[in-house]
């Protein structure tokens, strides 16, 4: 009998801080991780976020009971097709993405019909410092979950007991949903930051402006570090964030009537009114956030499943996968 393994496919600060996150409490199983860049696989393998490496991708999946791909959209495609044909029935595929439908339209093309895929997205705010790869990143976050059409529902039950393996809460959404959520609150504010970086960068004024440019632009512009990542994830979710850039054209035009409006002779500026409404409600969601506390959230439902998945890992954390003579004692 061997233990029971858990593959980390992407070890930057998500992948990682999964492989931290599990290991906070003992359990019998052993985690396996890689990652294209060798440097970064050897910096998880030192932090201990992982207990070994693998080089190779197919040897990384060997064997393995779960397997945790937490990559961007752009390199999804190339991964799933190249592990696809070796994944095991019982094993478990859990997509660590931001939008969940791609993922999940990917996976259907690209594995056979019964494999047990999830998606997930840990909603991850940054508010009070900078993400970095540590054990506890996802206490207390809402990490969304939803699955393909053909996953069965003890899949989903394993990934909602990683999910609060890891200290996160499982939050059960609709994939379209979810994706028409996110391009209002992740992707418009990325296409505004690229806006805004395009219109600073083709003025005149920006040989002297970028000396001025401080903290504020520099929040207000954060892309990260690769225009292929943007691109695929804009293009996957290109429907809904259409639908938020034409709401957005619409509250332009809202606001330039406002900012140009004229002080009225008595009572308050309009315009006033309107930021005192939007820096209340900025302060009032930035402490929601804080605290972790979700009034008008609700509570999200468990999903109630046994059977081979629930019994391999989390029933005890993790059983141990036998070997051919104890596949009949199931």
């Amino acid at each position: 009998m061997s233990k029971p393994v858990i593959a980390i496919i992407g070890l930057n600060v998500v992948g990682a801080s999964i492989g931290l996150a599990l290991q906070r409490q003992p359990g019998n199983f052993e985690i396996v991780g890689h990652d294209r860049d060798l440097e970064v696989a050897q910096g998880a393998r030192r932090q201990g976020a992982v207990q070994r490496t693998e080089w190779n991708l197919h040897s990384a999946c060997d064997r393995a009971d779960m397997i945790v791909l937490a990559v961007p959209l752009t390199e999804l495609r190339d991964l799933l097709a190249h592990i696809g044909p070796d994944l095991q029935p019982e094993t478990l595929l859990f997509l660590a993405v931001d939008v969940l439908q791609p993922a999940l339209e990917l996976a259907a093309a690209q594995l056979p019909p019964q494999a047990h895929v999830v998606a997930g997205h840990p909603i991850l705010t940054g508010i009070g410092g900078a993400l970095t790869a540590r054990a506890d990143l996802f206490d207390d976050v809402t990490f969304c979950l939803t699955a393909g059409v053909e996953t069965e529902p003890k899949a989903m039950q394993l990934a909602s007991d990683l999910v609060e393996r890891i200290g996160a809460k499982p939050f059960f959404v609709d994939a379209h949903e979810h994706d028409g959520l996110m391009a209002g609150v992740e992707q418009l504010p990325q296409l505004m930051a690229a806006m805004l970086v395009q219109l600073n960068a083709s003025s005149p004024a920006w040989r002297e402006g970028k000396r001025l440019a401080g903290r504020q632009f520099a929040q207000s512009t954060e892309l990260g570090d690769s225009a292929q990542q943007l691109f695929d994830a804009w293009q996957g979710n290109r429907a809904n964030l259409l639908v938020r850039l034409a709401q957005l054209r619409d509250m332009v035009e809202e606001w330039q009537t406002l900012l140009a409006a004229e002080p009225p002779a008595d009572g308050q500026h309009p315009l006033y009114a309107q930021l005192d409404e939007v820096v209340t409600e900025r302060l009032r969601w930035e402490g929601q956030v804080i605290l972790k506390q979700w009034d008008d959230a609700p509570k999200p439902e468990r999903v109630e499943a046994r059977g081979m998945f629930q019994q391999m890992f989390f029933g005890g954390l993790m059983g141990r996968r036998g070997g051919p003579g104890d596949k009949e004692k199931r």
